[in-house]
This record gives structure tokens, sequence and C-alpha cells, in this order.
């Protein structure tokens, strides 16, 4: 998948308004968070994770396992509040990680609709097992610590405690309520044998089904049909979206301890994607549509649709106002941070066949960030254009 792809996976729609967004957020997650101030100023990433949360609240049996996720979190957190933060911040950089390989993984992968079955069968097996090996695992890990520490009252270290260990060694007491995280719903194979099949590629390609075996001492067998493949797929990424769901909730709530036990934001990078489909989600919230992005030799382009009912003029003057976003999201990056010296955003007016653009120096805009330059001297150096198409 392209980046412009998975940008356009933001929806536009014109028929709510950002109260309507706000209130929508305001009813779903307010009850997640400790406090309102805390609340608030997580309401831009809450805007994006809306729609992560759209994906599965739909299925009672995944919410009903994102709540009690959240909740085994936020009793270890009231047990011992300082515990549980180091627990986190230890683990900050190796789960930051599985956000970057989940958007690297979104960005590089082919369409598989192109595919030959049995291609697109072999794709499958793949992603499953990028999906449970380098995004699943390690959150599930951090998880299982929290776990130990609820049920036995001691958090321990099992960064060198094999997958399927861990797994089999999920607490009894509390296995019930996390059975999708243990094994699929269909064939009840446990989820680290899914990771094995997929990764050692313990499967064979028939006419009209798929063998597998898993399994060591004793190994068994199955076949299955090309949809209930499928169907696992989905189920990995169902799971995945939960933990981190409830992860991501219970990181925003405690961000700034964490930063704190990390020794403060100085180090603490994101990535440019990331913060790119943040940006983009809220554009089209006021009202712009995603069109497209480009890199024109050392500037980056955001592309946007003119806003419904607003001039063209009117437009570009609201857009020019997240090129510090732009800059910044550029500037934190160290793959893009020496690729860009310019980022522009673009409005398009299709109707009267258009378009205005507003470009600036990231020089500038981050003296802007930084309190260095003063508003009047940022918007001095912002160029704005007007184009007739060609």
């Amino acid at each position: 998948m392209k980046s412009d792809e998975l940008y356009k996976h933001l929806e536009f729609t014109n028929e709510f308004s950002v109260d309507d967004w706000n209130d929508l957020i305001s009813i779903k997650f307010r009850p997640y968070f400790r406090s309102n101030k805390i609340f608030n100023s997580n309401k831009e990433v809450l805007r994006t994770e809306i729609i992560n949360y759209i994906k599965f609240s739909e299925k009672p049996d995944l919410l009903t396992l994102f709540d009690w996720t959240f909740l085994i979190f936020k009793e270890c957190f009231e047990r011992d509040e300082n515990l549980a933060i180091k627990q986190l911040s230890d683990s900050f950089y190796e789960i930051s990680d599985t956000d970057l390989r989940w958007m690297t993984n979104a960005i590089i992968q082919p369409n598989p609709t192109d595919f030959s079955e049995r291609d697109k069968i072999s794709y499958y097996f793949k992603v499953i097992d990028e999906i449970l090996e380098g995004v699943f695992k390690p959150r599930f890990r951090l998880f299982d610590k929290f776990i130990n520490y609820y049920t036995k009252g001691t958090y321990y270290d099992n960064s060198k405690i094999d997958f399927g260990q861990i797994i089999q060694n999920f607490p009894d007491l509390e296995s019930v309520p996390a059975t999708l995280y243990l094994k699929d719903p269909y064939f009840s194979i446990t989820t680290n044998q899914w990771r094995n099949i997929s990764a050692h590629k313990t499967f064979a390609i028939n006419k009209d089904s798929i063998s597998i075996e898993y399994g060591k001492k004793n190994i068994k067998t199955l076949s299955i049909s090309f949809e209930q493949l499928k169907l696992i797929l989905d189920w990995t990424q169902d799971i995945y979206q939960v933990i981190r769901f409830a992860e991501v909730f219970i990181n925003l709530n405690f961000t700034k301890e964490v930063v704190v036990a990390l020794g403060g934001t100085g180090k603490m990078k994101l990535r440019f994607e990331s913060v790119l489909m943040h940006l983009i989600n809220n554009i089209q919230i006021v009202g712009f549509q995603f069109v497209s992005t480009i890199e024109k030799d050392t500037t980056f382009i955001l592309q946007l649709k003119k806003k419904i009912n607003f001039d063209l003029k009117d437009s570009i003057i609201h857009a020019s106002q997240f090129l510090e976003h732009l800059s910044r999201a550029v500037n934190n990056d160290e793959y893009t941070r020496d690729k860009f010296t310019h980022v522009q955003v673009e409005v398009i007016d299709y109707e009267n066949e258009k378009s205005a653009s507003a470009t600036v120096k990231i020089s500038f805009a981050m003296s802007k960030v930084q309190k260095e330059l003063k508003l009047d001297e940022y918007i001095q150096n912002i160029e704005f254009k007007t184009n007739n198409f060609a």
C-alpha cells in the first residue's frame, strides 16, 4: 500500500462538524481518562484513534476484550502507580517500535487483489507472521507483566521467555476473558502456533484448501479453506488493534509521568508518517479533503481539496496554519530531516480549475514553533501563490 492510499483511509466526510467529532470523542473516550485536563490535552490524538476504535467497537466480543484489558492496566496503576510507570517506561521504545513496524508494513504492502490465489494465500501467511511476531507479541509481553502483577502481586522479567510459554502459562483465573488473545475463535489453535505455522511455512496450498501442520512433539494437521485463512488474518488484526488501543489509552493517561521517568523529551522522536496521519485526520475534520502528498526536489507538498462553502483565498489562509505542524513532523524524524528544506500546502479548487499554495522554509517554521520568531516575521516568510490549471 502506498502512503497516499494509507492516508486516504482516513475517510473524509462533511456530515460531521468539529463539534460533532468532539462530542463523539467525549461520549466514547472520556470515561477512560483520569481527568478532564488529561482528556482535553489528548483530543487531537483521539480524533485519529476514534477511527481505530470504530473498527472493533461494533463487535461486542472485541469491545468486551478491550474494556477488560484496560481495566487490568488501570487496576495495576491504582495499586502502585510508581511500579506500573516503571513497566511502561522500561518497555517504551520497544512498544513504540511496534507502531513504526505497523506503519511501515501498511505503507509498503502490495495490493493482494492483483495476486493469483496461491500468491494471495502465501501473502496472508506472511502478514499473519508480521502481525503476531512483529507487533502483537511485544504488546502482549507487556500485558503479560501486568496480568502477572494483577494475579500474583509481582512484575517479572519475561524478556527471555518464549512466546509459546507466555501463552501457555497465562494465569488460569484470567484465561477466559483473554481467550481471543490466546487462541483463534475458529479452530482453537493457540496464537503462538499460528505464528509458527506462518513463520516456518508449515503449510501446503492445495487446489481448494490449505493443509497446515503445528505442534512440536505431537504434530497435528488440519485442512482449512481459503476463506477460513482470511478469517484468521482478520482475527490477528483484531486482537492487535484491541491490545494496542488499551495500551495507547493507559499511556495517554500517564504520558507526563513516563516522560519524566525517561529523562525528558529531548531524545524522544515520532515517526513522520505517524504524525502526518494525525495531521491529515485533523485537517479533514475541519473541512479539507486530502488529495495526495508530493515530494518535489527538497519540498514536501501536502495537497488538499478546497473547503466546502469557502473560496480559495480563505481556504489557503486556513491551510497555511498547518505549515508549522508539517515542518515539525519533517524536522522531528531523522529520516526526513535532511531530505527536505521546505514544506508546502496546496489547495485545489477543481470546480474553477485553480489552485493556491503556501510555502515556507522549515527552519523559519521551526523558529516560530520554538518562539524565536514573531508571528509577523513568520508570516512574511510564507510564500503564497495562485495558479490556473494548465
